[in-house]
């Protein structure tokens, strides 16, 4: 299920940021444990995400979903107390 239409900035940011993250990640690794020159690095590192992206996408599902079920998560406008 996706988030609700109020979170969908914050959803599509958090899932951008994912992606970034997992992208930079193997790209690092490519980089430090083969040397791969820095651009093939990058591509592979992309070719891999995209291949991954089903995973990260439901990754993001379970984490929006666990916050909005949590009733200490406020939504926006709203307060802690």
């Amino acid at each position: 299920m996706r988030a609700t239409p109020r979170r969908h900035l914050s959803y599509a940011s958090f899932l951008a940021l994912l992606v970034l993250d997992a992208m930079a990640l193997v790209s690092l690794l490519l980089v430090q444990v083969l040397g791969a020159p820095l651009p093939i690095a990058w591509l592979v590192a992309g070719l891999l995400t995209v291949l991954a992206a089903p995973a990260l996408v439901r990754l993001s599902d379970k984490v929006f979903s666990a916050a909005r079920s949590e009733p200490t998560i406020p939504n926006a406008g709203e307060s802690f107390l």
